[in-house]
């Protein structure tokens, strides 16, 4: 994913996302969460560092450059809800 894609979907710019990157600039909380959705991570994991079981697996599918987006989406979202059944999350 691309800082231009990622701005996009968490509504910021691609200046932004680089300026957090470069821990020049701390996200917003707001933007934290978006972050972390978007990346299939939790903001556990954004902060401190600690896997889960989520961060495997979304962002592989995110990062799939065969897959398009409406697959992307529908397979996050597929994942998070068994996850979420099962209570692994």
């Amino acid at each position: 994913m691309t800082q231009k894609e990622l701005a996009e979907a968490i509504g910021v710019t691609p200046q932004h996302i680089s300026a957090v990157e470069q821990d020049k600039r701390d996200p917003s909380l707001s933007s934290l969460a978006k972050l972390a959705e978007e990346l299939g991570v939790t903001i556990d994991y954004l902060v401190t560092g600690k896997e889960s079981v989520i961060t495997d697996t979304i962002p592989a599918i995110k990062g799939d450059k065969k897959l398009k987006l409406k697959a992307k989406k529908a397979l996050t979202a597929l994942i998070q809800e068994l996850y979420e059944a099962t209570g692994s999350e």
